[in-house]
This record gives structure tokens, C-alpha cells and sequence, in this order.
């Protein structure tokens, strides 16, 4: 399937071409690709007596090979993620050595509460390393390793909400007091539907960028499966993002001198579009109860206004922890963040869901560090690349809407879902092959630099 919309993508990896200090990254080839289809599967399982955490088992077996390729290879960047790590445990670790009831859970209860976050914010930018330095050795390799998790991650959510529909799985949401709405979505097997949103937007504008040039008929029925997967799912963060990447990535996509060429018509499609978006806001009412989600967004409405819509609360969850930790913590405590555990203590919902705010509470400047470099660096890398990538320009709209996202929905650096293709999509801007549309055509893996590269 993968060589029938992409040639050559499909075609193994020689193992003999990969030296032998890159036995991480051989396993990574093969165990990257099947992360989210192992989430879906460990969902599932939650169900039965005695069900384990396999998916982070999975993920743990994942980041080691990834630490340790990179350790092999002599990335340096790995010594700012560590300092990055022990900074952001600061905090906790305070709170955990003045605080009682975080001492009687013992060190194993302050690693579970403190750690998997932490290294969640960590995972995009470790994964992004480790990727680049793979596409610099190995480019074919990492088209290959790209398109397969691309697709296959899709797949996988196609098959989940195919199963969400024949009553298997879990509702998006789950019923509200006081609202009557009719169709709670769908999510399958997996936990979290913003973050199952996020990586639905990374997947399908992967998929959606690559199938644009060579198969229109897939690029139409990728962005059909897109949108109605969407609709499926009835985040503000899918619907909108769907529909966004469906019209903007032909239009990212274009070689310089379309828009002179073509301006007449695009002039045209975009009034066509103003005329569309003004007509459904028009009839927005019976379309949103034809989705059956009106009376939940008129709820929201009713209670805190547009930003009830636009932010579901979420600048109440801020208002409160931030008063909550002002009164239980000092200023210079508060600096380099309480922890996850010195949040939960003090509420029960202890994550505000934007990404920032939760990460400046658990840790501080390091959490603010974290949010700012991973965006950063992954929109600076896209913007030196604009004129040199043909890519660029869709991986840095992708990041902006993340960004976006991230800012008022939150899921993206606190994902444990979203940091591998992701880290992937932004590596790719560093892959020369993709440039000539033969590139995946290429048969055979070229040596890459020396493994002494640094």
C-alpha cells in the first residue's frame, strides 16, 4: 500500500548499510512505526483484571533506544535535555523533601508523579535529535521510517473510530449535568481525544502533503478520511485543524510563480470560501445541532461567554491553581515549579491543559525553558528552510497551528502520543531527498557520513 501512493516506500532497509554502532536505530526502524497501534491495543486491554501499562512499557523501550543511539553517536544536545531534566526536578524535589504527604508515598511515588510528564515535555525535542542526525546519515532510510509511521499511525486511528462506530470503545466526551447533547463522539481505544486530535492533524498533513504531488485521488480521499475523522472525534482542535490543513497544503505546496500565474483563480476560490464560511455561520445553528453539540457549546456560552467556547474552562482551572500555589508556596519555590504532586495535593484537578501554564507550575523556568525551545527551535528550523524545502513551509504551518493549540487547548507537550511524529515531521525539512519528487524512488539506502559525526 505504502509503495502503491508513495514509490518506493515500501522497500526494506539493508541492514548491511547501517554501521554497527547503530543497532538503536535499526530497532527504531522497525518498533517506531507501531507506537500508536500499541496504544490503541493497550486502551483496549485496560478493561481485564491485572491489564499492565504496555503502551509505556512501549514508549520506555522507545526513549531508551533513542537515548542510547544518540549517546553512541556523541550528540551533544543530550547534555542540555539532562540539564533541562535535573533543573525542572529542582522544584519537585523540594517539595517533595518539606512536604509530609509527599514523603509517605516514598522516592518510587515521587518518580511516577513527577516524571512521566516531565519527560513527555522532553520526548519532541530528545526524538527530533535523534531523527536528525538519522536523516543525515541514512536519507532514504528515514523516508521510509516516516512514511510507514505516518501511515500506518492513520490507519490505526481510521480503525479505531471504525470500531468507535460499530459500539466498541469509548465516547469523546463523557455526559454533562444540564446538557442535553445528543452524540458524545468517538475516540476508540485511546485515552485522551485532544491529544488523538493532535496527532490526527501531524499524521494526515504528512500524508496529505506526500500524496498532493504524486495521487490527487489520495490526497481527496486522505482529506475525506481526515475531516470525517474530525467530525468523529468533535474537538475544536480536529475540526478546525482538518479542515485548515485540507485547504492550505495544496496551497503550501505550490511552485513559485503559481500565485502570479494563478492569481485570478485563486482570487476566485477565495471569495467562493469567504461566501461558504459566511453561509455557515449563518446556518450555524442547525448545523450544530444536526452534530448534535449545540447545547453544550450554548452552555458554555451561557456560563462564561466566548472564552467559555474558545477556552472550556480553562482560564478557571489557571485562576485557581495559581491562587492555590500562591498561598501554599513561597515566590522562589514557585520559581523553579512545585511539581505535579504538589499541584494534586492541593486540588483535584491539578492540569490547567495549556501546555505553558501546567509546564511553569511543575517546573518552573525549566518548564517555560522547555515550551519555549521545543516551539522555538522547531519554527525556526522550518522558517531558515522555507526557500531551500518544499516542505517548510507545511511543517512550520503545522507547528503554528500546534502552537495554536497548545495555547488554548493544551495536549501537545504534555502528549504521550504526539512526540514521535511530530519530532519526525520536523526532521523531514533536513532530508534533501525529499526535495526532487524522485526521491522516493531511490532503491537503495546510500552510506551516510562517518558514525563519529557529531
Amino acid at each position: 500500500m505504502l509503495q502503491l501512493h508513495f514509490p518506493g516506500s515500501a522497500s526494506p532497509l539493508p541492514l548491511p548499510e547501517l554501521a554497527a554502532k547503530s543497532w538503536p536505530a535499526i530497532l527504531l526502524f522497525y518498533l517506531a512505526p507501531w507506537f500508536l497501534l500499541v496504544d490503541s491495543i493497550s486502551g483496549a486491554l485496560q478493561s481485564l483484571p491485572l491489564a499492565l501499562p504496555w503502551s509505556l512499557f512501549y514508549k520506555a523501550v522507545l526513549l531508551t533506544l533513542l537515548v542510547w543511539q544518540l549517546i553512541l553517536w556523541r550528540d551533544k544536545a543530550l547534555l542540555l535535555l539532562v540539564g533541562l531534566l535535573l533543573l525542572a526536578l529542582t522544584g519537585p524535589l523540594y517539595s517533595y523533601l518539606t512536604l509530609p504527604v509527599l514523603q509517605n508515598a516514598g522516592a518510587a511515588g515521587f518518580a511516577g508523579n513527577e516524571l512521566p510528564v516531565l519527560l513527555k515535555a522532553l520526548a519532541p525535542l530528545l526524538a527530533f535529535r535523534f531523527y536528525q542526525q538519522f536523516c543525515a546519515r541514512y536519507p532514504v532510510g528515514f523516508t521510509v521510517m516516516t512514511d510507514r509511521l505516518m501511515l500506518l499511525s492513520f490507519l490505526v486511528i481510521q480503525l479505531n473510530l471504525a470500531l468507535g462506530l460499530a459500539g466498541f470503545g469509548d465516547t469523546a466526551y463523557q455526559p454533562m449535568d444540564n446538557v442535553a447533547q445528543s452524540f458524545l463522539g468517538l475516540k476508540g481505544f485511546f485515552y485522551s481525544t485532544n491529544e488523538l486530535a493532535a496527532v490526527l492533524l501531524v499524521v494526515s498533513g504528512w500524508l496529505l502533503w506526500r500524496s498532493w504531488p504524486l495521487n490527487k485521488a489520495c490526497f481527496v480521499a486522505v482529506s475525506l478520511l481526515t475531516i470525517g475523522s474530525a467530525i468523529l472525534l468533535l474537538t475544536k482542535t480536529g475540526l478546525l485543524g482538518s479542515v485548515l490543513l485540507v485547504t492550505f497544503i495544496p496551497l503550501l505546496s505550490a511552485r513559485p510563480g503559481f500565485w502570479r500565474q494563478h492569481r485570478k483563480i485563486l482570487l476566485s476560490c477565495l471569495l467562493l470560501l469567504l461566501s461558504a464560511v459566511l453561509l455557515l455561520l449563518w446556518y450555524a445553528e442547525p448545523v450544530l445541532r444536526a452534530a448534535g453539540i449545540y447545547d453544550k457549546l450554548a452552555y458554555a456560552y451561557q456560563q462564561r461567554g466566548v472564552a467559555g467556547i474558545v477556552l472550556s474552562s480553562r482560564d478557571l482551572y489557571l485562576t485557581v491553581i495559581w491562587q492555590q500555589t500562591e498561598q501554599h508556596y513561597s515566590g522562589l519555590h514557585r520559581l523553579f515549579g512545585v511539581g505535579v504532586a504538589g499541584v494534586s495535593v492541593l486540588l483535584k484537578k491539578y492540569f490547567i491543559e495549556i501546555d505553558l501554564f501546567d509546564l511553569m507550575v511543575f517546573y518552573g523556568i525549566a518548564g517555560a525553558l522547555i515550551f519555549g525551545l521545543t516551539f522555538g527551535h522547531f519554527i525556526y528550523a522550518c522558517s531558515r528552510r522555507l526557500y531551500e524545502h518544499p516542505l517548510a513551509a507545511t511543517v512550520l504551518f503545522i507547528n503554528v497551528l500546534l502552537l495554536g493549540v497548545s495555547m488554548f487547548a493544551g495536549h501537545i507537550l504534555t502528549s504521550g502520543m504526539l512526540w514521535l511524529p511530530w519530532a519526525l515531521l520536523n526532521a523531514a525539512v533536513f532530508n534533501q531527498r525529499l526535495i526532487s519528487p524522485l526521491a522516493s524512488t531511490m532503491p537503495n539506502v546510500a552510506r551516510g557520513p562517518d558514525e563519529r559525526l557529531t
